[in-house]
């Protein structure tokens, strides 16, 4: 199984629900980097390994978090992505799927939601890993 640098990559604009997250998963023992921009984001995982993207949708720049998972497929990211967006459009579901995006979670996220969702996406990575 290959030595994952990090367990989750956070990505999201909003400062206050970034650390949030990234306190609750590593309450759980995950190893987490959280970045509020794009380009910090992928800056990180060119050099990075990680089993699980959670990134928001919406991030206030020109690009979205199916974009940001996009750049990173291409740059041969593994990785399991999770978005979370109040987004529902079905364009956005579309692409997501196109993009083999591991879940799709609804904000307002319920912590016990996240980590379930964040728990089987990290066992989906290991077996794809193995």
């Amino acid at each position: 199984m290959t030595k994952k640098d990090i367990d989750i990559l956070i990505l999201d604009d909003d400062v206050d629900l970034l650390t949030s997250v990234a306190e609750l998963l590593a309450d759980f023992g995950y190893k987490v980097k959280g970045f509020a921009d794009p380009e910090s984001a992928v800056e990180f995982a060119v050099d990075q390994t990680f089993a699980v993207g959670l990134f928001d949708f919406r991030l206030g720049s020109v690009k979205n978090g199916l974009d940001v998972v996009e750049t990173l497929q291409v740059m041969g990211a593994k990785s399991n992505f999770v978005m979370v967006t109040a987004d529902v459009e079905r364009s956005t579901q579309l692409r997501a799927a196109n993009l083999k995006v591991f879940g799709f979670m609804r904000k307002p996220v319920q912590p016990q939601e996240l980590l379930d969702t964040v728990t089987r996406a990290m066992a989906s990575a290991e077996k794809a890993a193995a």
